[in-house]
């Protein structure tokens, strides 16, 4: 079922970073029905995205395509390994820990709004090397014909990230 919510959630994200620090750079989305276009880009999983896909970077394991519709404005990207597994990712760096927080917060209940009831969401907490990492939020649906979806708030050291994961779950960031 298509929803007709066109807020962005991206747009929503932008009065939130910007009051956690003023060189903090606007975030947007690249498209006018956020919504519309995660649904469609969950629908395109099977095609490996090929709909999504724009121009490319060839590496040794992996060709990465700049997504056609994106959504968040600059920061797609669809990656296609040599198996076949591929993965519509959206990645953007925060100024510190309590905005990557509140992106985090907005992106997952905006998610979870676009997807709808039949996806349930659970936390976990982000691990690297034995410590804790930052936070995982999945989307899970009983549909095993439908993509991995996750939402992960990134703590290294310093910096502060939040990444969106649509892909297959062999390739799911831990």
């Amino acid at each position: 079922m298509v929803r007709k919510t066109t807020a962005a959630f991206v747009v929503i994200l932008t009065g939130t970073a910007m009051a956690g620090c003023s060189s903090f750079q606007p975030v947007t989305s690249g498209t006018t029905a956020p919504c519309v276009t995660l649904q469609n880009i969950v629908a395109d999983y099977p095609n490996d995205f090929s709909h999504f896909r724009g121009s490319s970077s060839n590496f040794s394991s992996v060709t990465i395509y700049r997504a056609k519709e994106q959504l968040i404005k600059g920061y797609c990207e669809i990656w296609a390994w040599g198996n076949g597994d591929s993965a519509y990712t959206c990645t953007i760096s925060a100024p510190d820990k309590n905005v990557a927080r509140n992106l985090q917060a907005i992106a997952t209940s905006q998610l979870a709004e676009c997807l709808g009831p039949d996806w349930q969401t659970a936390k976990s907490v982000r691990e690297r090397d034995n410590k804790p990492a930052g936070e995982r939020i999945d989307f899970a649906t009983e549909r095993a014909e439908l993509p991995s979806i996750s939402l992960h708030r990134v703590e290294n050291l310093r910096r502060h990230s939040v990444y969106l994961f649509i892909g297959s779950s062999n390739r799911e960031p831990r």
